[in-house]
């Protein structure tokens, strides 16, 4: 009698999402790259690809049935290369443009590099809390950063990077409410209701 055959996919790297998740993370240096380059058309591409891939993972992750803590994690440590990448390659082709909105990538920037690096300071890895406002400030970045760069239309990044603050208070809420490093947690209202518990 032939065996059932191993399921292809499960929690571990070879499943779809984590699959977009690593994409993600092998995109940061071509961005890099890219930028060095000069080479604008291909650098906006591959990073609204990363964008979609970002999109897709989770959505694909609850479909399947492959949720897990290694994806929680990927999936953060993706998304955290690809949006700290992406000012680096931005200086490079728009140099002028960022100089000018300086103030408000720098907040953008603090915003997600501070509660990523007190939540390492505390539990030694990084969370992927995935919140509602960060989801948001994703989807609201991730339209923003297109109308800037192609069509100098500042408002919507000056926003969204200005929103970052609430996500990361919310994230740092989270970290100072919860005593082990959680993932999925959609506000820190939500964290302070589980710790009553």
């Amino acid at each position: 009698m032939v065996p059932d055959p191993a399921p292809v996919s499960g929690p571990g790297l070879a499943s779809v999402p984590n699959a977009l998740s690593l994409f993600r993370l092998a995109s940061v240096p071509v961005l890099l790259g890219l930028g060095w380059r000069g080479a604008t058309a291909a650098f906006l591409v591959l990073f609204a690809l990363g964008l979609l891939s970002d999109v897709l993972d989770g959505v694909l992750a609850r479909r399947l049935g492959q949720e897990s803590a290694l994806g929680a994690r990927l999936d953060q440590w993706a998304d955290f290369a690809l949006w700290v990448s992406f000012p680096i390659g931005a200086w490079w082709l728009w140099p002028e443009l960022v100089r000018r909105e300086a103030v408000y990538v720098g907040i953008a920037l603090v915003c997600l590099l501070l509660p990523t690096a007190i939540a390492w300071a505390k539990y030694r890895e990084v969370p992927g809390y995935h919140t509602w406002s960060a989801k948001l400030g994703a989807v609201g970045m991730g339209i923003a950063v297109p109308l800037l760069l192609l069509f100098d239309v500042a408002g919507p990044f000056r926003a969204f990077a200005l929103f970052q603050v609430w996500c990361a208070v919310d994230e740092l809420g989270i970290t100072l409410l919860s005593p082990e490093c959680r993932h999925d947690v959609p506000s820190v209202f939500h964290a302070a209701r589980s710790r009553d518990r």
